[in-house]
């Protein structure tokens, strides 16, 4: 009796080991949420690894960024400078990642370390609805300051919740925005702060401009995504701006032929 005592005894010391190193998460094992942020050294190594390939040059060759490894890109339009996609998803699937440019009006060309704040008053000031989850604040993600906030829409019923990082170089105001069901937000928070590490602005560095001179005529590798942004054109979110698929290209092309018959006053004018 005393053995069999003295073997469950050790058996179940066995058992509580084994449970305490499973149950024990190191420090690098913490959720999406933790990684979104400029996290400590390692968080911060181990998610520039996640950085994938290079796009050839965006914005007039003043922009270069690259996709999360295992993400797809496209060109949808409609104000949207590129969209970052999981493999095979559709581009109006959650969640993705939408970079959108525009001139800066904040008075400022750079965001700096010097300015950062001042800029992150700047951006909560000019956010209306919806207010913001979380305020405005400032982060570094791999070289660059940004003014971060998380703010949440609905699509269908669902709630879907928005983290937006948005910096300003060379006078461009450029903004990162995640959009993932807000239940699914920490699961994908890495993949807008990746690209956002993977940002490189002209004079930064020379010699990553090396990729393809087609700097802003992306076509080649949009079109390939073409399909899947002209599929679910219906499901579109609020907060998004509409994707207008390539059809705004092809009007300006008719309308270019359409302007050819002038030639009867070409005659007009010779009688």
């Amino acid at each position: 009796m005393t053995t069999g005592a003295v073997g469950k005894v050790g058996s179940l010391f066995v058992v509580s080991v084994a449970l305490l190193l499973v149950g024990c998460p190191g420090a690098g094992t913490t959720g999406g949420g933790g990684t979104s942020g400029a996290g400590g050294k390692s968080s911060s190594d181990d998610l520039t690894s996640k950085i994938g390939d290079y796009l050839p040059p965006l914005d007039g060759g003043k922009l270069e960024i690259a996709a999360p490894k295992g993400w797809d890109w496209a060109n949808p339009g409609g104000g949207v400078l590129v969209a970052f996609k999981p493999k095979d998803a559709e581009i109006n699937s959650l969640p993705r990642v939408l970079l959108s440019v525009e001139e800066s009006a904040a008075g400022i060309d750079e965001v700096t370390p010097d300015n950062v704040e001042a800029f992150v008053r700047q951006v909560s000031e000019s956010l209306s609805e919806p207010k913001p989850k979380e305020p405005v604040r400032a982060v570094q993600l791999g070289k660059h300051h940004f003014a971060r906030y998380v703010t949440f829409a609905k699509r269908r019923n669902q709630v879907v919740a928005q983290q937006t990082l948005k910096t300003v170089a060379g006078g461009r105001a450029y903004t990162l925005r995640l959009e993932a069901y807000h239940h699914t937000l920490d699961k994908y928070q890495a993949a807008v702060t990746v690209a956002a590490m993977s940002m490189k602005f002209a004079g930064e560095d020379a010699g990553q401009a090396a990729a393809p001179a087609a700097t802003e005529p992306e076509a080649a590798k949009p079109e390939a995504e073409e399909p899947e942004s002209g599929k679910p054109e219906s499901s579109k979110p609020d907060v998004v701006k509409p994707e207008a698929k390539e059809p705004p290209a092809e009007p300006a092309d008719e309308a270019a032929k359409d302007e050819k018959p002038a030639k009867p006053d070409e005659k007009e004018a010779a009688n």
